[in-house]
């Protein structure tokens, strides 16, 4: 095993003292901060930062008005920067193929990451405990996250179609680091996921996730040589979606409004893997969204777009409930023990309230009554 996958037992978030940052940002980028805003992040600590319209920095000639995302990673991600290196080949390519994404900036030093001693406390002594951790700034896109917006039809469709896209743009790329990297969050990682049922307190719910966690090292692994390989987002949840409204909807409710994709971000998660996953982690996360439709036929819409785009082979139709209720049941359990071990850390239950609920409907729904129901609206959206 890779020793990027989280071991039991490891809090993994790092430590940083807001009052350090403005510090951080001159000394490293040349820009003075005017504000910082932390964003949710689930293992990683994210900024939004803005800046006044001075730079020090040479590859910096107009500060964006619109402030910039400083992402200080993870432990474990911070051991590897070849992982970040690889990250970025990856970004490059997707942004010269078109698809709208954050753009990386450079340091004083020309430099698009460093490893940064972050000290723990705010207080600085002898003795104050600190860590390395890598830091990176990237172009922060203006936008509302998906996860603010009502659960639509057709914004489930627009949200598919650009997923379609991000596939399409990254045929071709290849970066020899992913050819090795494992990731926990990899749905090829299911079986590793006995290892954190610790943090599920109920039985019967501990009991589910076993059955799941079977069903799919039966029913999906053993068909790896079916799927298509490719490099996948690895996240692609409501709040790393950016989205704005459909023009001319000025008379719609804001409720029954249309979303169109402004941006996807956070590639955090980045790996080689099956394009199914994708698909079947968006749809995953869609689903514990919405509250406007039944979360069953979410599933339909974000395949209509991505058909529209990008084709699914039998094998990737045939598996994909089993695969979006792996990727919940990651979700949920990862969730449980990340809040056990820092109980501090709240975002990672978001899923929670609502997934565990639709885990039931889903799992207990028959896959041809699923299937049924997804071929339909389809089937509508090509005719």
């Amino acid at each position: 095993m890779s020793d990027m996958l989280q071991t039991a037992g490891e809090t993994i978030k790092p430590f940083v003292p807001q009052k350090h940052l403005p510090h951080l940002i001159k000394t490293l980028y040349g820009l003075t901060v005017e504000s910082c805003e932390e964003l949710d992040s689930y293992d990683d600590r994210n900024y939004h930062v803005t800046v006044t319209d001075q730079s020090e920095n040479p590859y910096i000639s107009h500060p964006s008005p619109d402030g910039y995302v400083l992402k200080i990673l993870n432990k474990m991600q911070s051991k590897n920067p070849l992982l970040v290196e690889a990250q970025h080949a990856m970004m490059a390519h997707i942004d010269k193929k078109g698809v709208p994404i954050p753009k990386l900036v450079k340091n004083l030093k020309g430099e698009t990451t460093s490893l940064e001693k972050i000290y723990h406390s705010e207080n600085i002594t002898d003795s104050t405990p600190f860590h390395f951790y890598l830091v990176r700034l990237m172009t922060y896109i203006p936008g509302e996250t998906f996860e603010g917006k009502a659960t639509q039809p057709g914004s489930l469709y627009n949200i598919g179609k650009l997923v379609g896209r991000l596939h399409n743009s990254l045929e071709g790329f290849h970066h020899g680091f992913f050819d090795t990297y494992k990731y926990m969050w990899n749905l090829t990682e299911m079986e590793h996921l006995r290892e954190f049922l610790g943090g599920v307190q109920d039985e019967k719910r501990r009991s589910l996730m076993v059955e799941i966690i079977d069903a799919f090292t039966k029913e999906v692994v053993p068909k790896y040589d079916k799927l298509t390989k490719g490099m996948i987002h690895g996240d692609l949840n409501e709040c790393n979606i950016l989205t704005h409204d459909s023009p001319g909807q000025d008379n719609v409710p804001q409720e029954s409004r249309v979303c169109d994709v402004t941006a996807l971000i956070d590639f955090n998660d980045v790996v080689l893997s099956y394009t199914v996953f994708d698909v079947a982690i968006c749809i995953a996360y869609m689903s514990v969204k919405c509250k406007e439709i039944d979360q069953r036929d979410v599933g339909g819409y974000v395949l209509a777009g991505y058909l529209s785009e990008r084709n699914l082979n039998s094998t990737e139709r045939e598996i994909m409930k089993v695969c979006v209720c792996a990727r919940i049941a990651q979700s949920l359990v990862m969730g449980a023990y990340t809040n056990y071990m820092d109980p501090s850390n709240t975002y990672v239950l978001n899923t929670a309230a609502r997934g565990w609920p639709l885990l039931y409907l889903l799992w207990e729904t028959p896959k041809p009554e699923i299937d049924a129901r997804w071929n339909k609206i389809i089937e509508e959206y090509e005719y």
